[in-house]
């Protein structure tokens, strides 16, 4: 098929279902473009070599598409500063020239399920805001980078995957982590103190991983923090009382449920609980600062399903102490938290 490549796409029929870019070069001949978003366009049976010669491109969304192929073929780019191919069916592993691009701030490959290898050379792309490369088959050890490659990293999603190792012990004391998933992985050992240096946390999810420790006292200090989820791991040991009156004031979502935590509950944390003591009136999505295009995603259990919520509403509370060995009487401080 040889076309001239059109001045404009915007007079298609409303009715268009589909598009089909396989066996053309309509969009290879634009070498001039910089900016791209063909996200969620049913585009079918096309991969990425369908795109070949965009040298020049420094956007480029192709998220939610039916894309195929090895993730080998984005070679060809070398000025990306966005780049989102989500939810497709690339495979393979990362490869290499994408650790180059010097320029890259956000780097979103979630949900593709292929893509394999380690990860360990993520950390040279230090100009990275968001980094989610959840929900697929990465594996190898958590590179040990992560808490301090990038002063300017706002996301970090790598929930749902093969990971293994222990969870980065040295968070620097310049980093603007506002979300941090690695739910779902093969995680083992202690939480570092060290992440009490993510001042800026919003969302911290480690659940669903193989992690021996105690209760982490030390996350009461940060004072940002609205989600907090420790589910399923091997955690164990009294959950004593806050050590300030003002702990996790500002926590909307909290769950400790499926590890080995006894004693009394918790009675005095609930009192701190403000936010789950009044519902919010406005709905939004959570989402970084800097970023607003990015929304949050978590996994949890509602009504006793494993469900991802691919985005997080300001109105959601949940509590959930489940499947421990904590004993005592109910307490009758769980009667104000009246937001759940």
């Amino acid at each position: 098929m040889s076309l001239v490549a059109p001045n404009s796409l915007t007079n298609l029929s409303s009715s268009l279902s589909s598009l089909s870019l396989s066996e053309n070069n309509l969009i290879s001949n634009l070498k001039s473009l910089e900016y791209m978003s063909l996200c969620n366009s049913n585009i079918i049976r096309s991969d990425l070599a369908s795109f070949g010669n965009l040298t020049r491109l420094t956007h480029l969304d192709l998220s939610s598409n039916n894309l195929s192929g090895n993730i080998s073929e984005l070679q060809q780019y070398n000025s990306l500063v966005y780049l989102d191919l989500s939810n497709n069916h690339l495979h393979g592993p990362l490869p290499s020239l994408i650790f180059k691009q010097e320029n890259l701030e956000v780097l979103i490959l979630a949900s593709n399920s292929n893509l394999t290898g380690e990860i360990s050379s993520i950390c040279k792309l230090r100009n990275l805001l968001v980094l989610d490369l959840s929900n697929n088959n990465f594996s190898g050890s958590t590179p040990q980078c992560l808490g301090n490659f990038s002063s300017m990293l706002s996301v970090l999603h790598l929930g749902m995957n093969n990971l293994q190792g222990t969870i980065p012990s040295a968070f620097s004391k310049d980093n603007s982590l506002e979300y941090l998933n690695l739910n779902g992985n093969e995680l083992e050992g202690k939480i570092s103190p060290s992440i009490i240096n993510c001042t800026m946390f919003e969302v911290l999810d480690l659940g669903n991983n193989k992690i021996e420790d105690t209760f982490p006292y030390f996350l009461e200090t940060l004072s940002k923090l609205q989600i907090l989820v420790l589910k399923s791991n091997k955690l164990q040991g009294f959950v004593k009382d806050p050590t300030t009156y003002n702990s996790f004031s500002k926590l909307r979502i909290f769950d400790i449920s499926g590890n080995n935590f006894n004693g009394p509950l918790p009675t005095r944390y609930f009192s701190s609980l403000e936010a789950m003591m009044a519902s919010d009136q406005k709905m939004i999505y959570m989402g970084p600062t800097n970023y607003t295009v990015y929304v949050y995603s978590i996994e949890m259990t509602w009504k006793g399903v494993e469900i991802e919520f691919t985005k997080i509403r300001s109105t959601i509370r949940v509590l959930d102490l489940s499947n421990n060995n904590f004993t005592g009487e109910i307490p009758k401080m769980i009667g104000k938290l009246k937001a759940l």
